[in-house]
């Protein structure tokens, strides 16, 4: 197992979810025996990691079928995003009339972290830190929940987005920049134009990146 997962259950759902990302086709019958023994691992860490996947939209588990891969695709993302669009502006908007300095700092040196990396994968998880950061004077209230698990979901399409265009990282950056300054000048209406601008941008990046998500040859987990 790779050093850097801290458990056998991370190293799994991080191999799997590379392995759909880079084109492991839908439909593929994903064996929890097959994938333990393949990466060397018991069973239980993959049972958890199919679970982490489900939740992620990447699979479905059926009781009689088992475990088969989804595809990504258009349609979805679409989905998704205009979810998103409808009411991540909202808790960003309230959460702009509440967050502290220290929140405000937190959030910046997330950034200046995204900036210094070259993994899709390290930075779409730290993509969803650094904007929940921002919203996390809300943690209690019902939008600031329906947001974050509308996040995980989209977690799978901005980190294919990453792998196929790596130059998004570089465009985001520069919006969350603009994020970060409308947050320290308490402008609401302007944090909640550019959540919605910033959603609007991405999901047209990933929906053109669906698009071009190459077939891979990961014939171990197929059926």
């Amino acid at each position: 197992m790779a050093r850097h997962f801290k458990t056998a259950q991370q190293y799994v759902l991080s191999t799997l979810r590379a392995e759909i990302l880079k084109g492991l086709p839908p439909n593929t019958h994903l064996r929890q025996e097959e994938v333990a023994a393949r990466l060397n691992v018991s069973t239980t860490p993959v049972h958890e990691a199919f679970r982490d996947l489900r939740a992620e939209g990447l699979v479905s588990i059926d009781p009689n079928k088992g475990v088969l891969t989804r595809g990504l695709t258009a349609t979805d993302v679409a989905e998704i995003y205009g979810l998103r669009m409808v009411l991540e502006p909202m808790l960003a908007k309230k959460a702009c009339e509440h967050i502290t300095a220290s929140q405000l700092e937190t959030a910046a040196s997330c950034h200046e972290t995204m900036g210094a990396t070259a993994s899709p994968e390290t930075w779409a998880v730290l993509n969803e830190e650094f904007h929940e950061h921002l919203v996390v004077s809300q943690a209690e209230t019902r939008l600031f929940a329906m947001v974050g698990a509308l996040s995980v979901v989209a977690r799978p399409y901005v980190e294919l987005a990453m792998h196929v265009q790596q130059d998004i990282m570089g465009n985001n950056s520069a919006e969350h920049a603009g994020l970060l300054a409308a947050y320290r000048s308490r402008d609401a209406e302007a944090v909640y134009a550019q959540t919605r601008s910033h959603l609007e941008n991405t999901l047209a990046a990933v929906v053109q990146c669906v698009g071009q998500r190459p077939q891979a040859a990961v014939t171990e987990a197929q059926a």
